[in-house]
């Protein structure tokens, strides 16, 4: 029988009814939750407490692995290879840009940024900060490694020397840098050879701002007994741990970190289908191979984000949703040159507090864009007006915003469109949060 047009199995009727009421399609999809998690059961693997703790010999070799972090690059066979991280090896240049891209998106860094990359090395994700516009300071045991860094920068035309980038030898215990002067920290492959991470992560904590964060890509179980590991160890005598994402979460915390979660992404995944399978696999066909794959590599492979403190702001924003509503009336009827004060309630529905002092970083407004109702795709005006906040905003908190409307001069049938906004950074349309709309007829 036809259920519909274009559905003739009870299977398409079911995609018939979702596309025709996506609500419902998510509440289905919620309820179907207790089953997948049954159907996943295999992967699952036993939740355990993380130990804040550190190996007591490790840490009292501190100053051997220091040596050995500086006898690896000062020995190193093939300086250029180094130096050309890292695109040296194209078999692994895709994975270290992946892993670059996840840490610089975590950390949500903006020109102007201070950002102090430890375990530096030969300083080529610095140089891609730099690029970005952030202030880096670089920080390494091995001073070798960072004469490598000078020349990396050094030799790139493209370098932003305004910039003022550092390039930092540290003793392995205190970082030289003031108390809270850096907004991020991050850390590509570095950590696990860290034999000292609570002091580490300490000094982390000393030096980032009240809202900093610390994004790390390091990798995880298995990677101690590889034969690179096996060989690094050997022939230079460095530190190959294999980190524990509970316990570095444990440690952390231990160390006044309020948030630390994992980004759930890997590098190490690559799976090929053909494109007209496409339909078919985001349908589940193959999800189980897929799966038991991807929970490998989050075991192999750990993006590890910990936040100072719990609660974002927008000076670094994480998920930005605004409840507008216009109080009174929502068409607006004017005579030319006339002004109007409207009444708008404005809730906080997102996980990131909203700033209010201005020509400060993370400075949030309300916006007015206006359109015409004869071409309501291109603005009369994009940035038609601006109202401040009376005060910061909580997760969950509520404000009453007093708007006056600019002047309009000319007749005609209008739409306003009111939106929040970090000035210079993003509206919040932009990342999914809805607009109010006022009709406004001048007549």
């Amino acid at each position: 029988m036809t259920l519909a047009r274009g559905t003739t199995t009870w299977a398409g009727f079911a995609r018939y009814l979702l596309a025709r009421w996506p609500r419902a399609a998510n509440s289905g999809i919620r309820a179907l939750d207790p089953i997948y998690r049954i159907a996943l059961l295999p992967f699952r693997r036993r939740r355990r407490v993380g130990v804040p703790t550190e190996t007591a010999d490790l840490v009292g070799r501190t100053e051997i692995y220091n040596a050995a972090a500086e006898r690896y690059f000062a020995d190193f066979p093939n300086p250029q290879y180094l130096l050309d991280k890292p695109f040296g090896d194209p078999a692994s240049t895709g994975a270290h840009l992946i892993d670059a891209g996840i840490l610089i998106d975590a950390l949500r860094v903006q020109p102007g940024d201070t950002v102090l990359e430890l375990g530096a090395g030969t300083c080529w994700l610095s140089h891609m900060l730099n690029r970005c516009g952030c202030r880096t300071k670089s920080v390494d045991v091995s001073p070798t490694a960072l004469q490598f860094g000078r020349t990396v920068f050094d030799r790139d035309p493209r370098t932003n020397w305004t910039l003022s980038p550092e390039f930092i030898v540290y003793d392995g215990h205190r970082i030289p840098i003031d108390d809270a002067s850096c907004d991020s920290v991050i850390i590509n492959d570095a950590f696990h050879h860290l034999p000292n991470q609570r002091e580490l992560l300490l000094e982390m904590h000393r030096v980032l701002r009240q809202d900093g964060i610390v994004a790390m890509s390091e990798p995880g179980r298995g990677h101690g007994s590889t034969e690179h590991s096996l060989r690094e160890a050997r022939d230079f005598g460095v530190l190959e741990n294999e980190l524990d994402v509970q316990d570095v979460s444990a440690l952390a915390r231990s160390c006044g970190f309020e948030e630390v979660n994992v980004i759930v992404a890997s590098s190490l995944v690559r799976q090929e289908i053909p494109a007209s399978d496409l339909p078919a696999f985001m349908g589940g066909k193959g999800f189980a191979r897929y799966w038991k794959t991807f929970c490998g590599a989050l075991e192999r492979q750990h993006y590890i984000v910990c936040y100072k403190t719990s609660v974002p702001t927008t000076r670094r924003p994480r998920r930005l949703l605004a409840s507008i509503e216009i109080l009174g009336s929502k068409t607006l009827s004017l005579r030319p040159g006339e002004s109007r004060l409207i009444d708008v309630r404005l809730t906080n529905q997102g996980d990131t507090r909203w700033l209010c002092d201005e020509h400060e970083p993370g400075w949030t407004r309300l916006g007015a864009h206006l359109y015409s109702t004869t071409n309501a795709e291109l603005p009369v005006v994009y940035d038609w007006h601006r109202v401040s906040l009376p005060e910061d905003v909580p997760p969950g908190g509520q404000i009453v915003v007093n708007a006056r409307l600019p002047v309009l001069t000319s007749p005609g049938s209008y739409v306003v469109a009111l939106d929040l906004v970090i000035e210079g950074v993003t509206w919040f349309a932009q990342r999914g949060s809805p607009v109010a709309t006022i009709a406004t007829s001048v007549e």
